[in-house]
């Protein structure tokens, strides 16, 4: 008599290759998971970097700085930034300015991803003051 079909040990094999596929694949994805986090953390501190020196190019602010409430009212940034820290794309952004300085600081949300500052220097540094890059 002549079956169609899978037997058990065949099925069995198929299972422990896909579980090894899944062992390989998913610690990848989620280390390229977190390089996303931290490139999009590091590009949002440089566009709030331009949104402060717009902000203070303005006639009415003459090289003040703003912080979160400031720069969203006048559409430098978006609303995401309404709460200091605003929370999103895995990371807290906290925006803090006084006259002619100002800080940003960008710190992972349960991760072991870097911790990123800007302040009006505009150099973007890890939280060790080691410049980005270096």
């Amino acid at each position: 008599m002549n079956k169609k079909g899978f037997s058990l040990i065949e099925l069995l094999i198929v299972i422990v290759i896909i579980g090894i596929i899944v062992i390989i694949a998913v610690p990848s994805l989620l280390e390229s998971k977190k390089t996303a986090q931290a490139t999009s953390a590091a590009a949002t501190l440089r566009n709030i970097a331009s949104a402060e020196v717009s902000y203070s190019s303005k006639l009415t602010h003459q090289g003040v700085y703003g912080d979160n409430t400031n720069l969203v009212s006048e559409g430098f940034l978006d609303t995401r930034f309404s709460t200091n820290p605003a929370h999103f794309d895995g990371y807290s952004f906290e925006i803090s300015a006084s006259g002619a300085h100002f800080s940003a600081k960008a710190t992972p949300d349960y991760s072991t991803n870097p911790t990123f500052i800007i302040d009006d220097t505009m150099v973007l540094k890890y939280s060790n003051n080691t410049p980005v890059g270096q």
